[in-house]
């Protein structure tokens, strides 16, 4: 997978589906906090009910003359029986004999009708009636044996029905537009609480982006972390201090190792130019030389990564490239090839003089040990910071450009000189200026190989161009 590009399934936001879910699971408890409540509600209704029919049973029970005879007629008092006639017949009592004869009623037609629907025999406690004429919602009724007879109370549920159904309705209609600002504010509030908790993650990640070969040193924060993730971050950031010693020994290691290579190679290029000049001795100079150039562009970049490149200064880029030419002119014209500066714009850009020469003259060295005698090997600068270097050779096959640029990587042309380093510091030069380097085929035959600059603040000038 390529840099840059996430995988789908990683692409979701942790803030995001936090608040989320927490808005869902408190949506979820309202609703549920409200469910319960409207069933207590009604609960409570049917009991309020209940009791009251209880009350009223006691009340006409109580209103009844002690010691007549179980048959004999009943008169209730109008104080008692008031409240049952103002109820158009929602509320009814009834008294009857051990035999079920009816001795007192306060609605006698309501009581006629709901004879055949009382319980047979009756027994003290409440009943339901489930359909009776004239209530639809059906009737509850409470028995209860005094002094040997029966008093039976009924209320018709209309009014409790009309009463659940109202207070559902308006407490559902209530909590709804209750519940729409109290989600928008949860939602929101969770979406800020979340994202400031993680943003202490988000610093750590942004610090984790920036650690590279150019940067071993830094660390992630750990201040403000929670306690469950502060123990990953110290660990990667131990695993990172490990990591940055073994990087540090082993610059160290091929620093030293190509310095002490020096002294000895140019000992013995020393004794080989004393020998005659025979086929053997040139083989062995030819040898001797490639170890050289591999040894100065090991040296080169031990150097390159020993220290952090000051890219901030103010670089030409026409004198970068003429520089890296007139360097290189002599070993031209060793060759066979010519050298040309093609410098439409002075382009300024900020950077790092000495390095950036130092990968021009690698691509121009390059493109002169693979240019064919009497072709000219172009370096051109344009805006806003690209520096090209164009030749005449074989070229360089699609499947090997991206490769080219690594350590120790030749081409299937490579010459016998090569090293494979000097492309790979070309690369890290342009990545330390934010940049990077391209490889193309020129038209016409041949490679073109470009330094462009990620550099938004170059100043182009116009200058002419120089040959």
């Amino acid at each position: 997978m390529r840099a840059g590009r996430r995988r789908p399934e990683l692409d979701w936001s942790l803030s995001a589906r936090l608040g989320w879910r927490l808005a869902a699971v408190m949506f979820g408890a309202i609703l549920l906090a409200s469910a319960l409540v409207a069933l207590w509600t009604i609960v409570t209704l049917h009991h309020l009910d209940d009791e009251a029919l209880q009350q009223q049973v006691r009340l006409v029970s109580g209103s009844l003359q002690r010691g007549q005879g179980t048959d004999a007629p009943v008169t209730v008092p109008d104080a008692v029986t008031a409240p049952f006639k103002a109820s158009d017949g929602d509320n009814l009592f009834l008294v009857f004999s051990p035999d079920r004869r009816l001795l007192a009623t306060s609605d006698t037609a309501k009581a006629e009708q709901a004879a055949p629907f009382l319980p047979r025999p009756f027994q003290d406690g409440f009943f339901r009636i489930p359909l009776i004429p004239g209530h639809r919602h059906g009737v509850v009724g409470y028995a209860m044996a005094t002094g040997g007879r029966w008093v039976v109370v009924l209320q018709g549920r209309e009014q409790t029905a009309v009463l659940v159904d109202s207070l559902m309705t308006r407490f559902l209609l209530g909590a709804v537009w209750l519940l729409l600002p109290i989600g928008c504010v949860t939602v929101l509030v969770s979406r800020a609480t979340l994202r400031r908790g993680l943003r202490p993650l988000v610093e750590a990640s942004a610090a984790a982006a920036s650690v590279g070969p150019s940067r071993p040193g830094v660390r992630l924060p750990v201040a403000g972390l929670p306690r469950e993730v502060s123990p990953l971050v110290e660990a990667v950031n131990a695993a990172l201090t490990r990591l940055e010693q073994t990087i540090e020994t082993q610059r160290s290691f091929m620093g030293q190792a190509a310095h002490g290579l020096r002294t000895p190679l140019a000992v013995l290029t020393a004794r080989l130019d004393g020998l005659q000049d025979t086929e053997a001795a040139e083989a062995l100079r030819r040898d001797v030389d490639r170890m050289s150039r591999l040894v100065g562009q090991m040296l080169r970049m031990a150097r390159l990564e020993s220290l952090p490149l000051d890219v901030t200064q103010a670089v030409d880029l026409r004198l970068v490239a003429a520089e890296a030419v007139a360097d290189l002119a002599p070993l031209g014209l060793g060759h066979g090839v010519e050298l040309a500066l093609l410098a439409e714009e002075m382009v300024r850009v900020p950077g790092n003089h000495a390095a950036l020469v130092l990968a021009v003259t690698n691509l121009v060295e390059n493109a002169i040990s693979y240019a064919p005698p009497g072709s000219v090997v172009e370096v051109e600068v344009a805006w806003p910071g690209i520096i090209r270097v164009l030749d005449r050779g074989p070229g360089v096959a699609p499947e090997y450009r991206a490769r080219i640029l690594e350590r120790f990587v030749r081409g299937p042309n490579a010459s016998d000189g090569g090293a494979g380093l000097g492309l790979a510091i070309v690369t890290e030069i342009a990545a330390a200026h934010g940049g990077k380097v391209r490889v193309d085929a020129r038209p016409g035959g041949g490679a073109a190989f470009a330094v462009v600059l990620g550099m938004e603040t170059a100043t182009p000038r116009v200058a002419a161009t120089v040959r």
